[in-house]
């Protein structure tokens, strides 16, 4: 018999694979029960004649590598024979020649038990049994012992991929990452598509701290089936670490256990006064006393509610009414940290009150706690299933949670039980957003109107959809805006004067900055980029007023940089227009335009003598009372375009700033180079991704057969992916050559532009922040330059960088400099080479640079208001400059 072949197959690690516990073979079925009873009755002779024959017919098989026939035949020959060691042996080194040695162990024991003293099957079969006690050693944490039996087995098959795997694992597990190394490389050699090999293989570099090595490493391995959640693990790691973390991190190769989540949450266990109250040792109060806890909240007078409750609390510590009172009214005024832990007491309290549950899964969704918001609302489904605005909440969490096909089902029945049909007529048009339905969320938010004329999200939300629909003109789109304002500033409008800011123009002037985005965001992105050097800023004192739900760990690096903080969620445009001004403040500057959660009514109510809008929307507000919108000359590049907007033109340096995240993978070669051909990319909102674009794309990759083209940004479920691949579909282009990647963490998105040549736009609503993001990572956007803000901010980007050249006129144009831009790999390879010197060359990544020249901007605005003078357009960077 030929020794079994160093060839080893792809399959699962030694330490991952379950125990044998009884041979892998199957006993005789009854279709030869009658053969083994005439086998069991031959004479010797005839018996031997059979072997003879089983024997000579493996060999044969075996000697032309018919190896699966000979398996067969052998097999037959261990249920006709299973006293004869030949079959045994024969699928003992099949197993060896498949590179299974752990399998083979069994099989190896029953020939060497049946057969005569055998030296080579002696030797497979020590390797075999140092293979299974290796893999207990590893089990039980004897890394020592485990690295002594590995090495048994080298020595028999030196080039055995799982030992020198089970080695390095040792190693690692001991601290000794740098010799692990040449022992993985070593298994990926032999076998360079095993993705666990490549989990190991990071993870070594990064315990030996060559990160960037590591990078590279991760990149190789995703290409040869590293792939699941490790992935994102890694990439999370080494971002962390990138970005000064601590070494002393679980890593991938040894997860730890992960723990269930309760579907009920739980407060700690109480012991003081409300446990008290629930055991009856507390004085219950009168029922005057509960009447007038009510009375406020009935008639939803929140902060008086808030009052009474706490007032109440203390003389009825635990109070199940009282409790609730205070959490749903703390949640009702936008105070979400303080509501979530009144409420999670109130739910323990009474697990079945309708405004409990309604509270609780309201304030778990604002906070992002999706899953725990869906857990609580469908208990409110179960107990009142007819409660108004249950059904709306739960397809609101549901999409959230990227389930979109289910909140759309929800929506039909939030429609038979609400009381309130413009609030789920918005809800929905949010929904259709998410799943690029422009017309049907336009429908929705002009249902809305009609049932709330002065409802202002609907209005900002039916703004905000028409800039992504190609079909409404720019004069189309500036006139709806005009609209907006000239429905709400008319009962406003006696109120403005009369501010008693100082007309002082060289004093410290008092800057509001009003936003709902002072959180993880990409608005936050770009002010914490140009925060520092405004706030350094001695002629500046920085006041927020912020509408964000909650709070994170961004927001606590906000903070540090302004001198006053409010939070004004939950609280009424009215009195935060008082606080606004009792704060005396000089200049307010909204950065959310028609965005969600937006007080535009605050700036329609001329809260500040002075008022502009910048970073947050890409065109006008339509108030007359917003005096500047802050731009560039290649966001609004000339009078076309100052036409469109109610606001007076400064023009900065860069529209915005740009700081690259602190833990961004470094840039990749240019993936084209070892591909032999372009993969086009997309990472905009789904809902940017309209037919039109699609088509678009469509006719470049038409014109490049060979080319590729990964999506991100994708939903959890599969609506995004199917509508889109049916879209492509229509247009003639396989679904083979697409890779969709999901929502992720951003050290995850940034670095799956490891497999992206160029970026392709979206049209009409491009890009801005998306393609900063990808420009750091060495890839360019191809992009077409609209007739609308929002459609330039691809071109915006590009331009600042010096890559005009991915600007295009018009879609045909878009798709000549698409084909003649994957013709020419050496310059994209040389260009992704020296992109982030090239970035860090523009203002738009000058953080100090933008804010010095906001500074001068505001000193600008103002000292023309303190001479009297009506808001102009001006260029600070000029010369000549007012």
């Amino acid at each position: 018999m030929p020794r079994p072949a160093r060839r080893y197959t792809d399959r699962t690690c030694f330490f991952v694979r379950p125990a044998m516990t009884a041979t892998p073979l199957a006993l005789a079925d009854s279709a030869n029960a009658d053969i083994l009873s005439l086998a069991a009755t031959l004479p010797a002779d005839q018996r031997a004649a059979l072997v003879r024959d089983f024997v000579a017919t493996i060999d044969k098989l075996t000697s032309i590598e018919q190896h699966d026939d000979a398996c067969a035949i052998a097999r037959q020959m261990t249920q006709i024979l299973p006293n004869e060691g030949y079959g045994w042996k024969t699928l003992a080194y099949d197993r060896l020649r498949r590179g299974d040695l752990p399998g083979s162990r069994d099989l190896l024991r029953q020939a060497a038990l049946l057969l005569p003293p055998d030296p080579q099957l002696a030797t497979h079969l020590a390797a075999a049994e140092a293979m299974f006690a290796a893999g207990a050693a590893s089990r039980a944490g004897q890394h020592e012992e485990a690295i002594r039996q590995f090495e048994t087995v080298l020595a028999v098959y030196p080039h055995y991929p799982d030992a020198n795997h089970g080695i390095a694992l040792a190693l690692l597990a001991l601290g000794r990452p740098l010799e692990a190394l040449p022992r993985l490389e070593t298994a990926l050699g032999i076998n360079p598509n095993n993705g666990q090999y490549w989990a190991n293989y990071v993870d070594a570099l990064i315990h030996a701290k060559r990160l960037k090595a590591a990078w590279v490493a991760l990149e190789l391995g995703q290409r040869h089936g590293l792939q699941g959640p490790v992935v994102n693990q890694l990439i999370d790691l080494m971002s962390h670490l990138s970005n000064g973390g601590s070494y002393n991190i679980q890593s991938p190769a040894n997860p730890p256990a992960g723990s269930a989540v309760q579907e009920r949450p739980s407060s700690q266990t109480k012991s003081g006064p409300a446990a008290s109250h629930r055991n009856g040792k507390q004085k219950e109060p009168t029922r005057k006393q509960l009447e007038s806890l009510a009375e406020p909240y009935n008639n939803r007078h929140f902060e008086v509610a808030e009052k009474n409750a706490r007032a109440f609390l203390k003389k009825f510590p635990g109070h199940a009414m009282g409790t609730k009172v205070l959490g749903v009214a703390l949640y009702s005024q936008g105070k979400l940290d303080a509501a979530l832990s009144e409420l999670n007491a109130a739910y323990e309290l009474n697990p079945e009150d309708a405004d409990v549950l309604h509270g609780y899964a309201a304030t778990l969704e604002a906070q992002t706690r999706h899953d725990t918001a869906l857990t609580i609302c469908r208990k409110l489904a179960e107990f009142h299933p007819e409660h108004p605005e249950g059904a709306r909440l739960e397809a609101i969490i549901l999409a959230s949670l990227g389930r979109l096909d289910e909140a759309e089902q929800c929506f039909a029945r939030a429609w038979k039980t609400t009381t309130d049909p413009a609030l789920v007529a918005l809800a929905q048009g949010a929904l259709h957003i998410r799943q690029g339905r422009i017309e049907d969320a336009t429908a929705q938010f002009r249902l809305a109107l009609q049932h709330s004329p002065d409802s202002d999200m609907s209005w900002s939300n039916l703004l905000f959809t028409l800039t992504h629909n190609e079909a409404i003109s720019a004069d189309q789109l500036f006139a709806e805006h005009v609209r907006y304002g000239e429905h709400f500033e008319p009962r406003f409008r006696a109120r403005w004067s009369g501010h008693p800011n100082t007309r002082e123009p060289e004093r410290r002037l008092r800057i509001g900055i009003i936003s709902a985005d002072l959180r993880a965001h990409a608005v936050s992105t770009f002010l914490l980029a140009v925060l520092p050097g405004l706030a350094r800023d001695p002629g500046l004192e920085l006041h927020a007023y912020s509408n964000t739900p909650g709070s994170d760990h961004v927001t606590e690096k906000l903070r540090a940089h302004f001198a006053h903080w409010r939070n004004i969620c939950g609280v009424s445009n009215d009195e935060a227009t008082r606080q606004i001004r009792a704060d005396r403040i000089d200049i307010l500057i909204d950065l959310g335009g028609h965005t969600a959660l937006n007080r535009l009514l605050v700036l329609a109510r001329k809260a500040a003598p002075v008022q502009a809008c910048w970073i947050g929307y890409p065109g006008t507000t339509g108030l007359s009372a917003v005096d500047y919108f802050l731009a560039d000359r290649f966001w609004v590049p000339n009078d076309a375009f100052r036409a469109r907007f109610t606001e007076k033109i400064v023009y900065l340096p860069a529209v915005m700033p740009f700081h690259p995240a602190d833990n961004a993978p470094p840039v990749n070669a240019l993936p084209a180079l070892s591909n032999g051909y372009v993969t086009f990319g997309s990472f905009n909102r789904l809902e940017k991704l309209r037919r039109p674009t699609i088509a678009l794309w469509a006719q470049l990759l038409r014109a490049l057969p060979n080319a590729r083209m990964r999506i991100g940004a994708m939903p959890s479920d599969d609506t995004g992916p199917n509508k889109l691949l049916a879209w492509f579909d229509e247009e003639g282009i396989a679904r083979e050559r697409f890779d969709f990647c999901p929502r992720s963490s951003v050290a995850v998105f940034l670095q799956q532009h490891y497999a992206v040549d160029i970026c392709l736009d979206s049209i009409p609503y491009g890009g801005l922040t998306t393609a900063l993001q990808s420009l750091w990572m060495g890839v360019p956007t191809l992009t077409l330059a609209g007739e609308t803000v929002p459609g330039r901010s691809g071109s915006t980007a590009m331009s600042h960088a010096g890559l005009e050249q991915f600007v295009a006129t018009g879609p045909q144009d878009f798709v000549r400099r698409g084909i003649a831009l994957a013709n020419e790999i050496p310059t994209l390879a040389e260009l992704r080479a020296t992109m982030r010197e090239r970035c860090l060359k523009s203002p738009m990544f000058q953080p100090e640079v933008v804010a010095s020249e906001v500074s001068r901007a505001l000193r600008v605005m103002w000292r023309r208001w303190c001479a009297g003078l009506p808001a102009e357009t001006f260029d600070v960077t000029a010369q000549d400059a007012p």
